[in-house]
């Protein structure tokens, strides 16, 4: 009986090991740590990290300090002019009430209030100039942030007070005067000046100018001189009668609590306003500063972004050597069985951490940077023995310092991705490596 022939068994199929499996990390990190005398480049590892830190540091100390004096600026900047503007001229009074009660609703809406504005031709005892009215209520220009948060001396009511402001009949003929108007004009608490205005009393020859004599009760700075040297403000009642518009406003004066929300608090008033006023935002004033600002953030972003990545080129170095020196090992594995991808992954992980641990190290010495810039200001100042930062110069007591984690994210996943990308052409080399070449000239 012819005994059965069995079919030939298949060989095992070779089970591969995953990418970026456990030996990999295992065998990046022995030669990420190797010493020069074992073929490693542990002092080139430990130099490239250094590089990336300090520049991931740098990057976010900068844009901290920039997003300070961009913040800060425009809270002086806006410090009397409105966030966002509802023009109210063709609105009945019943619905601008009602619409200030609904904006006033909002979250993040410091005030809103109803302007009568207009242009004058101011004249003092001495010399005239042309002025800017704002016809505000009292408890709105009280709740001016360059009045409830104004530095003494500086910004703010900086001579007399708002006590008078608003008072008497039809609101009083007390005014506050920006501080360079007040010194164009030559005047100071308690003196007079004398309003023109094209906007008078309509007879049957034409409109007759309307002349009209004010009070300073105050002066107030704002901090820009483009504001200070034309502006002054009027009663809301009184500007209604000066300007001859009874019981009808110019516009809507809206403000919020932070000037970082005012373009997620925009469309919310857009609809409000709906098709009875037109809205626009602050930036509209003065498009081209606002724009100018905008550009210098990118630009300066940029430039950040370029150290950074010449700071990441200090990786490939590394490498190069580390290829070198590794390529015993290397034909080795290969021989062993470990693909071209495998050896590809091994120094992708090297570079990687090298990037990461830079990078992390970077944001942490970034964040107490800006966490603690008034004790180093204070310590540099102790140093040298001077002011390392004159007010007089700067208009500002301390260098201001607002961390953005949009920032902290763009520099992580940047520098993240530059670190993969500069590590891509010697990993590359190392798995291309041919095993047969480099043990026969070791």
């Amino acid at each position: 009986m012819a005994e059965a022939v069995s079919a030939p068994s298949q060989p095992p199929k070779a089970s591969g090991a995953t990418p970026f499996s456990s030996h990999e990390f295992q065998i990046a990190f022995r030669y990420l740590g190797a010493t020069r005398k074992d073929g490693g480049v542990a002092m080139i590892a430990i130099i490239s990290f250094v590089a990336v830190m300090l520049a991931v540091t740098a990057l976010i100390a900068v844009m901290s300090v920039m997003n300070g004096f961009r913040h800060q600026l425009l809270s002086n900047l806006l410090g009397a002019q409105p966030h966002i503007v509802v023009d109210a001229r063709e609105m009945e009074p019943d619905r601008i009430s009602a619409l200030l009660a609904e904006i006033e609703a909002v979250d993040g809406i410091r005030s809103a209030g109803p302007v009568v504005q207009g242009e004058v031709m101011a004249t003092s005892a001495s010399t005239n100039t042309f002025a800017q009215i704002l016809s505000v209520r009292p408890e709105d220009l009280a709740r001016l942030e360059v009045v409830e948060e104004g530095i003494a001396g500086s910004t703010g009511i900086t001579h007399g007070s708002l006590d008078e402001f608003g008072l008497g009949h039809n609101g009083g003929d007390t005014i506050i005067v920006g501080r360079g108007l007040a010194y164009r004009l030559g005047v100071n608490v308690g003196d007079r000046v004398t309003f023109l205005t094209a906007q008078g009393s309509a007879t049957p020859f034409g409109v007759s100018p309307r002349r009209k004599a004010y009070y300073v009760g105050g002066i107030i700075s704002v901090g820009v001189s483009t504001i200070d040297n034309v502006v002054a403000f009027m009663p809301l009642r009184q500007g209604q009668l000066f300007f001859n518009k009874t019981d009808q406003f110019d516009q809507i004066h809206v403000r919020t609590d932070d000037v970082d929300l005012i373009q997620s608090l925009f469309p919310i008033i857009s609809e409000l306003a709906d098709n009875d006023g037109y809205v626009w935002d602050y930036t509209r004033s003065d498009p081209a500063f606002f724009t100018a600002l905008q550009v210098e953030r990118m630009a300066m972003r940029l430039i950040m972004a370029i150290v950074i990545a010449i700071a990441s080129l200090n990786i490939i170095s590394g490498l190069v050597m580390l290829v070198k020196n590794k390529g015993r090992d290397i034909a080795i594995l290969r021989t062993m069985g470990m693909t071209q991808a495998s050896v590809l992954r091994i120094f992708l992980i090297i570079g990687a951490a090298i990037g990461m641990l830079g990078t992390l190290a970077g944001i942490v010495l970034g964040i107490l940077f800006v966490v603690n810039i008034d004790p180093i200001q204070d310590f540099i100042t102790w140093v040298s023995g001077t002011e390392v930062w004159d007010p007089s110069v700067y208009y500002l007591y301390r260098i201001p310092a607002k961390l953005d984690w949009s920032e902290v994210w763009f520099v992580s996943a940047f520098c993240f991705v530059v670190s993969l990308l500069v590590t891509l052409p010697p990993a590359w080399r190392a798995a291309k490596l041919d095993p047969v070449e480099a043990l026969r000239y070791e």
